[in-house]
């Protein structure tokens, strides 16, 4: 075999035989993969190279050649015959192969920004489709674990006591304590939190830490759910498997976070629209409106006996002209309490309007709709703690009973029956039930 000499081109140059095998080389090939000749001499060539696929797959010559010690050197492959077999010339292409590399790191950022991109754009659609907060923290909880492909995800909103509760998804964390150190810490920094590994959590609060290696957790990210500083709740994805977080983590949590917040705070005006066009701003009781829906629905579920009470009060209007209208709306607030202390609970207490309130329940009988209609009386003629005693209040009751499979059945007829009941009652002198039956 012809010795390679040239050790002074810029280039690596090895003979191999048919099978790969290495039969000669000049001194920097030798150089670059740290091994003598003699230890080389024979060897497959393809054992010290690992390949590097091109940006669309391709195979073109761009190899590493491994070192001794680990490292790798990028270099451009020819090949070329020989007496015995092949003359391989190896140029460093270091510098392509940083190029390359950055074009498939840039193609990758390109591809995950899009996926993503497309995650926020279908997120988006999906909270705005939502009707309830359940469903949609559903919503949120699931694109969550997807979108970082997190092995568990949940959803932590601020009930009324101004507490965490976990709202929806699945949450690794083994106790409320160890949950509550997550949630009070994530909530008092408002921004998003991605820990890695639990001697991150340990800088935050031990416990934290603690509590990650406790259910095995190896790294959590949170972000708060708020609108125009308003906190609603936060959600977390936990990790079960080692997890760095590049760049577009918080930013997409961030989104996904800001989307959800807008959407539950679209939610809650709809409901408090709802709840005002539905209830009386004065006791908030149901208004007129919500009476004459609630009575339909009276008539497509229940099977028993309907009972409507009309209630007027005696004495409003000269404790209304005498004290002042502030005087007259604690009293109507004060009744409205007392009609929904004497009635069950799944029982209508609504403001028809003025000093007149309708009382709405299914009874067993008549009797027990004149129980329920007196036990009324007796509430509304105790004194009031407002009220001097000079002024007393009582209630003049209409009353007013049907079946709702009757075909008679009207639910304009049952108030206009037990308000002209009522009128009935107060012209009697007041402070008495009156009955009307509809056929």
């Amino acid at each position: 075999m012809r010795p390679i000499a040239a050790d002074d081109l810029p280039c690596a140059l090895v003979e191999v035989d048919g099978d790969g095998r290495i039969q000669d080389a000049n001194e920097l090939f030798v150089t670059w993969t740290g091994l003598s000749m003699s230890e080389l001499n024979g060897r497959s060539f393809s054992s010290l190279r690992i390949r590097i696929p091109g940006v669309d797959g391709r195979d073109d010559g761009l190899v590493r050649l491994a070192h001794v010690d680990g490292s790798s050197r990028a270099v451009m492959v020819g090949r070329r015959p020989s007496e015995t077999g092949e003359l391989l010339t190896l140029v460093d292409a270091t510098e392509r192969a940083e190029h390359e590399q950055e074009m498939v790191r840039s193609h990758t950022l390109q591809e995950r920004t899009r996926n993503r991109l497309e995650l926020i754009i279908d997120s988006s659609i999906a909270f705005s489709a939502a009707t309830d907060e359940q469903s949609l923290v559903d919503i949120l909880a699931s694109t969550v674990a997807k979108a970082y492909q997190a092995e568990q995800s949940a959803v932590f909103l601020i009930d009324e006591l101004e507490m965490f509760t976990q709202a929806s998804g699945s949450n690794p964390l083994r106790s409320l304590e160890q949950t509550g150190s997550l949630v009070t810490q994530a909530s008092q920094l408002r921004r998003v939190v991605a820990l890695s590994g639990a001697a991150a959590a340990d800088e935050i609060a031990p416990v934290l830490g603690q509590a990650m290696r406790d259910a095995g957790v190896h790294a959590v990210l949170v972000a708060p759910i708020q609108h125009d500083d308003v906190l609603f709740g936060l959600f977390a994805a936990f990790f079960l498997h080692p997890r760095q977080f590049d760049s577009e983590a918080a930013p997409l949590a961030d989104a996904l976070a800001g989307q959800a917040a807008q959407a539950i705070t679209t939610l809650r005006l709809q409901r408090q629209l709802e709840h005002a066009a539905m209830h009386d701003e004065t006791t908030g009781l149901p208004n007129r409106r919500r009476l004459e829906t609630q009575l339909i629905e009276y008539q497509q579920s229940a099977s028993s006996l309907v009972a409507t009470l009309f209630i007027d009060l005696d004495g409003f209007k000269r404790v209304n002209d005498a004290l002042g209208h502030h005087t007259g709306d604690l009293l109507l607030r004060e009744v409205g309490l007392r009609l929904q202390a004497a009635v069950r609970q799944e029982d209508l207490v609504a403001r028809y309007g003025g000093d007149e309130f309708v009382v709405v329940c299914e009874v067993p009988e008549v009797a027990a709709a004149e129980d329920v209609a007196d036990r009324i009386r007796r509430s509304i003629e105790q004194p009031f703690q407002d009220i001097p005693e000079g002024f007393p209040i009582s209630a003049s009751i209409g009353m007013s009973l049907a079946r709702t499979q009757d075909p008679g059945w009207n639910p304009d007829r049952l108030i206009r029956e037990a308000d002209h009941a009522m009128y009935s009652a107060k012209n009697a002198g007041g402070n008495r039930v009156v009955g009307a039956t509809v056929a």
